[in-house]
């Protein structure tokens, strides 16, 4: 790059320039830019530069003070605002090519093609902008190079994009383009569209193309006189239409691009509007291409995102973003891959922001102490609700009831047994045990707002969902169906007659509260090991591993029948001996490689992202299992298994 520097800047000293235009500014890169501008160059001798600035700051002072400053050692004061320039990265100083120095701006190329894009009309019948019309040579850690045939892919999947400048070649000889990558492909389209519109112009070719396209579009006469009308009297409605791509739309370019083409490729001579006109057509083309897949891939996008709403909707009504990442269409397909990972993360982020009208969002996200996270449909959190309360019912009936006849039966009671308030606080305590989402759920702010919320929208609640009343919480013995007196008497039933007599159990109860401190002490006794059981470090892995095991596995199923369930999937042998010998293998190389885990982090943690590695990691390293037919079925039944493995794990072994 340096010998180009010194030809360029031997080049601008034949020129002997020492003349300087008035820039807009009297700041130093105003007018330093204004003199590259000048002189077609961004290389600045600094001797004549200030030589030029001197001389014509004495001209232009009297009639424009702001020039003032610069009659005063214009020396100093270009030291001191260029080292600011450099030190922002707005210009560079290349001081051992002359002896005074050389300013080179940085910025030069960009601006001059830029510069090049500003009157698309006076350009229209001329070709795009490129080195040789521009005079520059631009360095190659300033431009990337791209063939018209490699274009769709670079639309599609943008690269180098810290290249500030891209040189788009044409086939058949046909030239080249610069444009600035911000251009791309808006601007570009634009000026396109403009040397169209000089091609229908001239030489009648309108009534050519017209002439051309109505046989070839049987049907869409009036169409193609509407695309060709606005092209000539809008065309940057037509640029617009281009990138909203209808389907005669996309069908129009489609031909007319080849009509274009071959009209302008069966001339002997090229004139500069006809170069003009099939650089044009080719971008057209591209871009035409580029917005029909685009909108296809968003087609898909928007109808993979409305499956995704259709499995939001459905039971149990929340999901994990582990869940969420495994959805799949009614054809059984991922539905990522039909968006990106970014397309669902910025979903989600606006699904669960609030809106403008202070609306809870339409996707909530409900989460534990834990840091798990779940999400679920606004509209149908009061279905959840119902259909946790409907599950929780007998589970919290039988939980209170077992408390109380273990109680009762020691001749012992608790304040729940003999007070509504006490009541409610001991059913609020065995929520959690029962059930976490709900109880994460009854207890959130935002359940009464969502409440609120549906009930000015839809109306009347039905009665099976209502569980509000007059903005408060109905009391947890109504939503879970249980009467104190009820439970007590059913329980008393049960036991032997004399524990309903008071006197008799007043006795008991005396002579067993002796036996208390026993009991008592058995009870810290078995806290203690339970203490000890936690500092195991195998305890959060059996705790994480039985919560993970619930997620992944049916409610209906136990883990050894979905275990079997998926083995009969992908273990597809006839013979038994030889499937059970397969079945076996596999299973033995889980286990070792869930050992050599164990024994190389003593602290292992499990989560469902890493379970999902785990098993990937099993599968690739074994060349047998990849060849396995549903590997789905496979990947699913290798992370269960290791489950199974981790809750059976103490201090770190199987």
């Amino acid at each position: 790059m340096q010998d180009n520097n010194e030809k360029a800047l031997q080049q601008m000293k034949k020129k002997s320039i020492i003349t300087l235009i008035m820039a807009d500014e009297t700041d130093l890169y105003s007018i330093l830019a204004a003199y590259a501008r000048k002189n077609n160059t961004p290389f600045i001798d600094i001797a004549v530069f200030q030589g030029a600035l001197e001389k014509n700051a004495k001209r232009l002072a009297p009639e424009h003070p702001e020039w003032l400053k610069w009659t005063k050692n214009v020396g100093g004061l270009f030291w001191s605002e260029v080292s600011s320039l450099v030190e922002k990265g707005k210009c560079e100083l290349l001081s051992n090519m002359s002896q005074a120095g050389v300013v080179y701006l940085s910025s030069f190329y960009l601006e001059t093609v830029q510069d090049a894009y500003g009157s698309l009309d006076n350009t229209a019948d001329k070709p795009f902008p490129s080195e040789d019309s521009l005079h520059i040579t631009l360095p190659e850690n300033q431009v990337r190079i791209i063939s018209i045939d490699d274009f769709l892919p670079y639309l599609e999947y943008p690269q180098d994009s810290l290249l500030p400048l891209i040189r788009l070649t044409f086939p058949e000889g046909f030239g080249s383009a610069i444009a600035t990558s911000r251009m791309i492909p808006r601007r570009l389209l634009e000026a396109a569209m403009l040397k169209i519109r000089n091609y229908l112009r001239i030489h009648g070719n309108k009534e050519f193309a017209l002439n051309k396209l109505e046989p070839q579009l049987q049907g869409k006469e009036v169409y193609i006189k509407d695309i060709l009308n606005q092209i000539l009297i809008r065309p940057m409605d037509c640029v617009t239409s281009l990138e909203n791509v209808g389907d005669f739309t996309y069908l129009f370019w489609a031909h007319f691009c080849i009509l274009v083409k071959n009209d302008i490729r069966k001339k002997k001579e090229h004139l500069s509007e006809d170069i003009a006109s099939i650089q044009s057509i080719y971008l057209i083309e591209v871009c035409n291409n580029y917005y029909k897949i685009k909108a296809v891939k968003n087609r898909e996008k928007e109808l993979a995102f409305k499956a995704l709403e259709v499995h939001l909707d459905k039971p149990p009504y929340y999901y994990t973003l582990d869940n969420i990442l495994r959805f799949t269409n009614s054809k059984g397909v991922l539905l990522l891959g039909q968006y990106s990972e970014e397309d669902l993360n910025a979903y989600i982020k606006a699904k669960i922001s609030v809106t403008d009208n202070l609306e809870q969002p339409e996707l909530l996200l409900i989460r534990n102490d834990k840091g798990n996270s779940w999400f679920v449909r606004k509209g149908k959190l009061l279905s959840l609700i119902s259909h946790l309360l409907i599950d929780a019912r007998p589970l919290m009936k039988k939980a209170i009831s077992k408390r109380w006849f273990r109680l009762i039966k020691r001749y012992r009671s608790e304040p729940a047994m003999e007070s509504d308030s006490e009541f409610e606080k001991l059913l609020a305590s065995t929520i959690p045990d029962v059930n976490e989402i709900l109880s994460i759920l009854l207890n959130s702010p935002t359940l009464s707002l969502v409440y609120e919320e549906i009930e000015k929208t839809q109306g009347n609640i039905p009665e099976s969902s209502r569980i509000f009343q007059k903005g408060r919480l109905i009391p947890f013995s109504s939503l879970f169906f249980l009467k104190r007196k009820d439970m007590l008497t059913d329980i008393r039933i049960i036991l032997p007659f004399w524990y309903s007599i008071p006197f008799i159990t007043a006795i008991m109860a005396f002579f067993t509260a002796r036996n208390s401190k026993k009991e008592i002490k058995k009870e810290e006794e078995k806290a203690e090991n339970e203490a000890i059981d936690r500092k195991d470090p195998s305890y959060e892995l059996v705790k994480t591993a039985k919560q993970l095991a619930t997620e992944l596995i049916p409610h209906d199923r136990t883990i050894d029948v979905y275990l079997s369930e998926l083995e009969d999937r992908w273990n597809r042998l006839i013979n038994v001996r030889s499937k059970k010998d397969l079945s076996e293998d596999v299973n033995s190389f889980i286990r070792d490689f869930l050992r050599h885990s164990l024994r190389r982090d003593k602290r292992l943690k499990i989560s469902r992202e890493s379970l999902f590695r785990m098993a990937s990691n099993i599968i690739t390293r074994n060349a047998t299992l990849m060849g396995l037919k549903d590997q789905d079925a496979l990947h699913l039944y290798i992370e269960v298994y290791l489950l199974q493995l981790l809750q059976t794990i103490k201090m770190g072994r199987l």
